[in-house]
């Protein structure tokens, strides 16, 4: 009996939901204890799960204030299970629909967005080259902490350097061969942006 319980735990953990509740829980405990980009007074106050967008709901969303002033969407995140068999395509499907709701939130700044999927995240901006950085998963309230305060300073600086200590993508060289071309075409306007997204990301490593 209890391996059969071993079992439906394994599977369980392998589903979008136990993913995305896992990241909510380690986000939500970030931001309660405190959490603020001082540069931009940028203070990061609300985690929030299926957040509905017309008849649509994103994974998870968070929520910040700059300046004092009233909450506006900072991150959108798309949770999805690892795709083994087509990694691109999966990953692709998964930067489109983040993007989709960082757009239609019609923030007064765009937001980022992200895929998660246990293993590797993602992180873009609306705007070109859209990879701000690709990495391993988030795994504790630190790197969540280098995370959120990381995109904070990105933004209001263009630096990475709270970015920078997030773990590596654990296989850039999978990363660059299997995942990025199709990402690249999901969100290059015309082909012949295509390499050059692709030569830039290649670059950013």
């Amino acid at each position: 009996m209890s391996s059969s319980f071993e079992d439906q735990i394994k599977k369980a953990k392998e589903k979008e939901a136990y993913l995305s509740f896992e990241f909510y829980h380690i986000l939500k405990n970030t931001v309660s204890s405190g959490l603020m980009y001082e540069g931009s007074r940028t203070e990061f106050k609300e985690v929030i799960p299926e957040l509905q967008i017309g008849e649509e709901r994103a994974d998870l969303v968070v929520f910040a204030s700059k300046y004092g002033r009233s909450l506006e969407p900072f991150l959108v995140i798309e949770t999805k299970v690892r795709a083994y068999d087509r990694p691109g395509p999966s990953m692709a499907n998964g930067v489109k629909k983040a993007l989709h709701y960082a757009t239609r939130l019609n923030a007064t700044l765009a937001p980022f967005f992200a895929v998660h999927n246990g293993w590797e995240l993602m992180v873009f901006r609306n705007t070109p080259p859209y990879l701000v950085g690709a990495y391993g998963s988030i795994k504790d309230e630190n790197q969540a902490r280098n995370l959120l305060v990381g995109l904070g300073e990105f933004s209001y600086t263009n630096k990475k350097e709270l970015l920078a200590r997030l773990s590596k993508h654990p296989d850039q060289d999978f990363l660059i061969r299997r995942v990025m071309p199709s990402v690249a075409k999901a969100l290059a306007k015309e082909s012949s942006e295509l390499e050059a997204l692709l030569k830039s990301w290649r670059e950013s490593l």
